[in-house]
């Protein structure tokens, strides 16, 4: 597996645990005997998520037709410089 790929799947990963804490969260809130309170408003989660999904989708679309596609979200801000990876 090459470095793209493993990010590639990272991405979806990350993206596929959100999803399952945004289904959490929405069967939460319909819970009447509910007590979490969230920090971000569901609409902001929702855009967020939303946008994300566009932009794996069509990369995944562009994966699958054999064309150059993104391996990390746009919105992805390290924390830390990538480090050069050596091509061998």
């Amino acid at each position: 597996m090459t470095r793209d790929e493993l990010l590639f799947n990272a991405w979806l990963t990350s993206v596929n645990h959100r999803l399952g804490r945004y289904v959490v969260r929405r069967l939460d809130e319909a819970n009447p005997l509910a007590t979490t309170s969230y920090t971000a408003a569901l609409p902001d989660v929702e855009t967020q998520l939303g946008n994300e999904l566009v932009e794996l989708g069509t990369a995944l679309l562009r994966k699958a037709a054999g064309l150059a596609f993104p391996v990390e979200s746009s919105a992805v801000q390290p924390r830390t410089p990538k480090p050069e990876i050596p091509n061998f």
